[in-house]
Parts: C-alpha cells; sequence; structure tokens
C-alpha cells in the first residue's frame, strides 16, 4: 500500500508539473504570437497621421495672410525685360497676363502673388511682379466675402535679389507671417506653397526641400542669385511672391522661379530667396525705400582645382580677373590675378561669397582684404564705392526726374562723357543724352526714352545741355506750339537709329 500509494503521489505530481509547463509554453506561445501578430503602432504610422492634421493646420493659419497682386505695366508681357537671354528659356520668373473677367486681373494686367510682413499693411512680394508697374493692386483675403483690390504703393524694390516691399492701407490689422530660419533648414523637410498659380488664387501645394544653396547664374553680374532653396512643392506662373513655409508656419522662402525646360508650367523644380536674404533686405526696403550697396569695381570669378593650384591658393577664393582704373579697388592697391581669400579675417569661399559680402556693406566702409598675389600673402585697405545703377540693376522707384530750368518736359538731360556713354553704353561718346524720363510727362507722352541722344532741337544741332534747354526757351518766347527733336537711339541689337520726334510746349 504505501509502495503504491507513494508511486500514486509520483504520478500525480508529474501531471501536475507537466500541466504546469504546458500553460506556461501556451502562455510564451501566445504571447509570442501577438508580439508577431499584432506589433503596437509604430511611429511611421503616428507621425503620418499627425502630418496629415498639421498641414491643413498650417494651410488654415497661413492663407488669410497670402495675397493675389495685380498690376499695370508699361512693359509688354513676356520673360522680363532684364532677364538674360540665356535664362529665358529656363528659369521661368512669374506674373502672368491676366484674361479679365469678374474677380479676375483687369486686361493688360498681370498676377502675382505675396504675403503680409506686418500688420499695418506691408507686403512682400517678388521685384520683377512690380517691375516698370505703373497701377499695382492688392486683394485680402483676411475677410472671406470681400472681394475687393486695395491700391498698393511701391516702398522699395531690389531686383539683385528679387525682392519689393509694397504698402497698402486697408483700414485694418491685417493677420502676418513670421519669418522663419532658412539656414537652419534641412535637405527633405516638408514645405508649402501659397499663392495664386494660373489665377487660381489660394492654392496650396506641398513638397520637401530638394537642396539647399543653389545659384542661379547667367554669368552677367547684374543677374545672380545664391544661397536658393530649391523645392518640389508645385509652383507654376502667379505663384511668384508668395511664400513657401515651415511646419510651424514660417516664412523659409519668397517663390521666385522654376526649372522648365520646354515645358509651360512646374516640373518639380522650383526655386525660393531664403528667409535669410528677406531679413537682411525687407528692412532696408522699408526703412530706405532701396538697398545701397558697395562696390569694389572689379570682376571676380571661382577657382577651380588647377586655379587653386596655379595661383597658390589651396583653400579658395576669389579671383581678380579686371579692376577698373577708376574703382575703389584700384585705389586701395587691388591688381589682376589677385586672390581674394579672407574679407576683415574671414574665409572668402569663391566669388559668389566674395559678392555677396561687399554687396551687404555699404559705400565708405573699409575693408581689410587678405589676398594671394604671386602665391604670397598681402594685406590691403580698401574703402568701398557706391555701386553704379548699372551694376545695381536697380528697379526700385526712383524720385521724379527734375527738368532742366526752363526745359519743363519732364525729362532730365545730362551731358555725355566717354565715361558716361561706356557706362550707360550710349551712341554717342559726347553731346546730350536724355538720363531721365518722368511718367505721364510730355517728354513720355512723345515717346522719348533714357538714354536717348539728342543730335538736334529745331533743326540745329547741339553738343550741350544748355543749347537744348535754351531752345525750349525760345521756342516758348515766341508762343511756338512744340519743337522738333532729333534722337540718335540704340535698339537691342546694337544697331543705331535716328527718330524724329514733335515735343508739344504746355501753355
Amino acid at each position: 500500500m504505501k509502495v503504491r500509494e507513494g508511486h500514486t503521489h509520483s504520478h500525480t505530481s508529474i501531471v501536475l508539473l507537466s500541466l504546469m509547463v504546458g500553460m506556461l509554453a501556451t502562455l510564451l506561445a501566445l504571447y509570442g504570437y501577438q508580439a508577431t501578430a499584432a506589433p503596437p503602432e509604430t511611429g511611421p504610422t503616428t507621425d503620418a497621421l499627425q502630418l496629415n492634421k498639421t498641414l491643413p493646420q498650417i494651410a488654415e493659419s497661413t492663407k488669410p495672410a497670402v495675397v493675389s497682386i495685380f498690376t499695370k505695366s508699361t512693359t509688354p508681357s513676356g520673360p522680363p525685360a532684364d532677364m538674360p537671354p540665356e535664362l529665358q528659356p529656363f528659369f521661368r520668373r512669374f506674373g502672368m497676363p491676366g484674361e479679365g473677367g469678374p474677380g479676375g486681373p483687369l486686361p493688360g494686367r498681370a498676377l502675382g502673388s505675396g504675403w503680409v510682413y506686418s500688420d499695418d499693411g506691408y507686403i512682400v512680394t517678388n521685384a520683377h511682379v512690380v517691375k516698370d508697374a505703373t497701377d499695382i493692386r492688392v486683394k485680402l483675403y483676411d475677410n472671406g466675402t470681400e472681394d475687393r483690390q486695395y491700391e498698393a504703393r511701391l516702398v522699395g524694390s531690389d531686383p539683385r535679389t528679387e525682392l519689393a516691399l509694397l504698402k497698402i492701407d486697408a483700414g485694418r490689422k491685417l493677420p502676418t507671417l513670421a519669418v522663419g530660419d532658412s539656414a537652419g533648414l534641412k535637405v527633405g523637410e516638408w514645405v508649402m506653397a501659397v499663392g495664386s498659380p494660373f489665377e487660381l488664387e489660394q492654392t496650396v501645394t506641398v513638397g520637401v526641400v530638394s537642396a539647399k544653396g543653389r545659384m542661379i547664374d547667367s554669368g552677367d553680374a547684374r543677374f545672380r542669385m545664391g544661397d536658393i532653396l530649391q523645392t518640389d512643392a508645385s509652383i507654376n506662373p502667379g505663384n511668384s511672391g508668395g511664400p513657401l513655409v515651415d511646419l510651424q508656419g514660417r516664412v523659409i522662402g519668397v517663390n521666385v522661379a522654376i526649372l522648365s525646360p520646354g515645358a509651360p508650367g512646374n516640373i518639380g523644380i522650383g526655386f525660393a530667396i531664403p528667409a535669410a536674404t528677406v531679413q537682411q533686405v525687407i528692412p532696408r526696403l522699408k526703412a530706405e525705400g532701396q538697398v545701397v550697396r558697395g562696390w569694389l569695381g572689379v570682376t571676380i570669378r571661382d577657382l577651380d582645382g588647377n586655379l587653386r593650384d596655379a595661383y597658390g591658393a589651396p583653400d579658395g577664393g576669389a579671383l581678380i580677373e579686371t579692376v577698373r582704373e577708376d574703382g575703389p579697388g584700384a585705389a586701395g592697391g587691388l591688381r589682376e590675378e589677385d586672390v581674394v581669400v579672407r574679407v576683415d579675417g574671414r574665409s572668402v569661399k569663391d566669388s559668389w561669397d566674395l559678392q555677396q559680402t561687399v554687396a551687404n556693406r555699404r559705400p565708405g566702409e573699409g575693408l581689410t582684404l587678405d589676398v594671394v598675389r604671386n602665391r604670397k600673402a598681402e594685406r590691403l585697405t580698401v574703402k568701398l564705392g557706391d555701386m553704379p545703377a548699372s551694376f545695381a540693376n536697380d528697379g526700385g522707384p526712383k524720385p521724379e526726374p527734375k527738368a532742366e530750368p526752363g526745359s519743363q518736359l519732364g525729362m532730365g538731360l545730362a551731358q555725355i562723357t566717354p565715361e558716361v556713354a561706356a557706362q550707360r553704353k550710349l551712341p554717342a561718346n559726347e553731346g546730350v543724352y536724355i538720363a531721365q524720363v518722368a511718367p505721364d510727362s510730355v517728354a513720355a507722352d512723345s515717346g522719348l526714352e533714357p538714354g536717348d541722344v539728342i543730335r538736334k532741337a529745331n533743326r540745329t544741332e547741339v553738343s550741350k545741355v544748355e543749347d537744348v534747354t535754351k531752345t525750349i526757351d525760345e521756342a516758348r518766347k515766341n508762343h511756338e506750339k512744340y519743337v522738333i527733336l532729333r534722337v540718335e537711339r540704340q535698339d537691342e541689337t546694337g544697331e543705331r537709329q535716328m527718330i524724329t520726334v514733335d515735343v508739344e510746349l504746355a501753355g
């Protein structure tokens, strides 16, 4: 009995142990199965859902501060006249002719975009959107049912950076967009473009930052834009001047161009002016109406590997190719084939770096330049000059020209010297030329243009400004109704032509 009893207990213990092991194995198996078959929600799914909520929120907060801009221009539609021909087939700086109709631009007007910089009505857009505009109107969207265009004043324009500032009086505080940090932006980050592509107002598109530090360079110093953001967010004609915002709704770029060889619209490569440039330029336009830049009076180029070796500048720099004899660089001792490697102790990487450093300084400021000359280090001190208008490509608002005493025709006359002729590319090296023509003046209505060279006034040859003003004064005294001017003009192909212009005398 004891033996059997003891044997029975052994079997019972084994059965219980087996049951416990089986239950444990079952629990482990079930846990393992559940962990494999039904994992908890992970980052990508949660992030995607959050992004799906964030983007509409950004659009909702951004759109009320984005505007449409309508302009009437003195120039025909098409690529801007200041855009180099080699860029026109590829880089389309937006602003398209309007078709008219309710709610749309009037005939002869162009459509662009912009955004509210400050609640008192300052608005940022592109310089080419308002170039040569005689009438600028802005449509707001902060009052949902309002369908009104506000008259805008051009505060200032800086074609070198493609930025312009407008001012409207809306009679209320406007919603604004904050300017973000483009320097801290990373390639691959989400961005949103808002504007009026093809007259489709308040359009939102989304993409990522495709690249940073792009250069739009025609080979012409008057049109070179660096540090440009590239995005695949769809931007098209009409988006120009509108904001590119980050996931916090801050402006990190201003849409300016697309790469579109042979295509009518976006192919996924768009460009925006970085917020860092906005922060630098817009306050100066607001305060002064223009951006006055320093000038060295030199032409420069980058150093490739061979040139770095040849000139003894292994870390790069900017090679001085030519030096204007009358420029501040020459006065400071710069020579051809110098390589500028540092400005005020800061390294110069390439020609764009030097160009931006100089352009961001004011005329009269002194710079300490470290250069490599004949493979030896030199240190120079240069006092910057004022960049000539022909290099600044300044399309900003200008004071209304004052006529010379006695002329009262709305044209500013100036004497031609060989230096002036070379700088302004005039068709003559001496005589009198029209420096400025005031809008809505007698001179403008007669078809006279800046750069015209006056050869005769009332059939009398002229060589000095006084010759022209004297002829006009005498015609007035004799109660003549008009003055005949023989004008020499050079067209875009370089051909010279003589034009006869009859200018009516008021009163």
